[in-house]
Parts: structure tokens; sequence; C-alpha cells
């Protein structure tokens, strides 16, 4: 080694060691865990969890939807409903993971709202864990919640129909009342 280096300090390259922001602190989760059900927050996240469930769990299209979609000149067809429920989900799942006061509400919710997916509608459920939609729904996302656009150009990308300006018009639309209607609901459980 050359005199007077000292590379103590430096890393191996591949080295995964302990990371502080890795690490499960689990005197903490139990704490919370604790506080967040005396308090009632955990209860009120499964009921969450659960109702918004009917946002999306629905067999034939609700009339405001298929309103909302012939206000973009668009056709109520199977393909289009399905897409439309997916991207419903990957909004509440969305809300639920940025909206709530903690990750583990976050969880217990979600828990709750797919377990209840899987109860009331197996084979649409199916169908959900088996698409990429999510992935590519949190990609046009990113860090900015406004990105309404991109998300609704993801749908029309999903359709096969990536130039469809109103494909893409009703996918920013849909997003951004989903976004309204879920956030109100989370507002309205006054979690503590």
């Amino acid at each position: 080694m050359a005199q007077g280096f000292d590379d103590s300090d430096m890393k191996i390259v591949g080295d995964k060691g302990p990371r502080s922001d890795d690490a499960i602190d689990g005197p903490g989760f139990l704490l919370e865990t604790a506080q967040q059900h005396f308090n009632g927050n955990i209860p009120k996240a499964k009921l969450l969890g659960s109702n918004i469930v009917s946002a999306f769990s629905y067999r034939a299209a609700p009339d405001e939807l298929t309103e909302l979609i012939g206000q973009y000149r668009l056709e109520p067809t199977d393909a289009l409903i399905l897409q439309l429920k997916i991207l419903s989900v990957f909004s509440a799942e969305y809300c639920l993971k940025r909206y709530l006061p903690s990750q583990l509400l976050s969880a217990v919710a979600l828990g709750e709202m797919y377990e209840t997916l899987m109860r009331l509608s197996p084979d649409f459920y199916q169908e959900l864990s088996q698409t990429a939609a999510f992935s590519f729904y949190y990609l046009a996302v990113g860090s900015d919640e406004n990105n309404y656009t991109a998300i609704g150009r993801q749908l029309a990308e999903m359709m096969d129909d990536p130039e469809n300006g109103d494909l893409i018009a009703l996918g920013a639309a849909l997003h951004a009342h989903n976004l309204q209607v879920y956030k109100k609901a989370i507002n309205g459980f006054a979690f503590v």
C-alpha cells in the first residue's frame, strides 16, 4: 500500500452490511401495534379496508361509471370495465399507503381490503393478482400525486390504444375522482 494512504474507511463493493434504515425495531413495532389497537385505529383501518372494496367489487358496471365512460365517447366493453376496476384498486391502494397515519395502519387496511375482495370477487381478485398494471401505474405517478395524465396514458397502454386521447382523459379523470373519494373516506374515519 502506498505510504500515507489510509483505506480503512473504504467500503468493499458488494458488502451488504447492516443499515440502520433496514433494521426492524421489534419493540417499537409491538408498542405501535398496541397503541394503534387501544386508540381504536386498527379496527378503523380494518373497517376502512373492507368498506373501500365496494368501490370496485361490482359485477356489472354501476350507472355512474358507464355514464363517465360515455362522456369520453367510449363504449363500456368488458375489457375497459376490467381495466377501470384495476385502476380503481390501484387508486385505493395508493391512498391507503399514502394517507393513513402509519405504515402499520396502511398494511392493516390493505390486508383487509384484499381479503374482502378475494371473498367477494374471487375471479376479479385472481385477475388482479396476475396483472402488471400496478407497477406501471406506480411508475407513472412517481412522486407527483397530480400526474393524472400519466395514469391516463397507462390506462390507454393497458387497453392497447396508447394514442387514444379519450382513454387517456378517462383514466386521468377516474384516478383524480378516486383520490378525492378515497381521501374523503380516510378522513371520515378520524384516525388518531
